[in-house]
């Protein structure tokens, strides 16, 4: 018998759960005699075989004869039951889930374009309190990347940026000894390193040597500073913290930028916020900067004297 005894009788597996083994046997005799009758064989036509099949439920379900099997067959069956409430809880979930998605996703957007708005303002960063008299030391990932197949320091990759205690946001680039001011990039917020695995997120462009052929798959691009504004709704946004935070990545984006492409930029990973100190403001520069730099390798965003204002 392929079935169980209680679906043989009509019984479902919620009167199964619910009723005690007593009530449970009576109701299982009261079905039986019942469908005894209706299956008489000389009442239906295939009332013979219906009668074996009913005679083996009701043997395989006599609590008094054979209380195991009785047992056995319940459980059985309540595990069906399980099976089916299972599926209908996990089909609630899911149709929560996509409820929730959508959710994410709209508030994602509504946040991005509230950023958006803010950053038409004249401050240096997003943040409900501004940062000042801080300097934020900063991981450049398109450098750390970008670097790693050439011949530059391993110090290259770091950088430095320093708040005034009025707030305004100063650079000081690799291997630079001076803080330079700039004005065109508004800090958006942290995400937390250990939530966020960066890499495969940021914008990567072919190396001129890629065309060439026969470079190893690292060497055929170079990393870029950047995410795309989609991705960055995605994945970087649900997490974004409007703060400074240690061992965290630190998002910005670029006033000179924002109409060519749909960037959000990468500035690095903070390693240790500090105190600014008396030496640290006797580094800002106070006069126009020599346009002749230095060229540093690609990934790295660094700005001319034409930058400043």
């Amino acid at each position: 018998m392929t079935r169980n005894p209680f679906e043989v009788l009509g019984i479902s597996p919620e009167m199964v759960r619910d009723l005690d083994e007593e009530a449970l046997f009576g109701l299982v005799k009261a079905c039986y005699r019942a469908l005894q009758r209706a299956y008489h064989p000389d009442l239906q036509a295939n009332g013979k075989e219906k009668a074996v099949e009913l005679n083996l439920a009701f043997e395989a379900l006599d609590l008094e004869r054979n209380p195991e099997s009785f047992k056995t067959h319940r459980r059985a069956y309540l595990r069906r039951l399980s099976r089916r409430t299972q599926k209908k809880t996990i089909d609630d979930l899911t149709k929560k889930l996509a409820t929730l998605l959508r959710q994410k996703e709209l508030l994602a957007e509504n946040f991005w374009q509230h950023l958006l708005i803010a950053s038409e303002s004249s401050g240096a960063t997003l943040f409900p309190d501004s940062p000042r008299g801080i300097k934020v030391t900063l991981l450049d990932l398109g450098l750390k990347f970008n670097t790693s197949f050439t011949g530059f320091a391993r110090h290259v990759a770091f950088k430095e940026m320093l708040f005034d205690e009025e707030g305004r946001l100063y650079y000081r680039f690799p291997k630079r000894r001076y803080f330079q001011p700039v004005n065109f990039i508004i800090l958006v917020g942290s995400v937390a390193r250990r939530k966020l695995e960066i890499w495969p997120l940021l914008e990567k462009e072919p190396t001129p040597e890629a065309a060439e052929g026969g470079l190893p798959d690292l060497k055929a691009f170079k990393i870029l500073n950047a995410i795309s504004v989609e991705v960055f709704k995605k994945t970087c946004l649900p997490l974004l913290k409007t703060a400074l935070y240690e061992n965290a990545y630190l998002f910005s984006l670029h006033r000179r930028y924002s109409t060519l492409k749909p960037l959000v930029f990468v500035e690095g990973m903070i390693l240790k916020i500090e105190a600014a100190n008396s030496k640290d403001y006797a580094r800002i520069i106070k006069r126009e900067v020599s346009s002749r730099q230095r060229e540093l390798p690609s990934g790295f965003l660094a700005l001319s004297s034409g930058d400043n204002t």
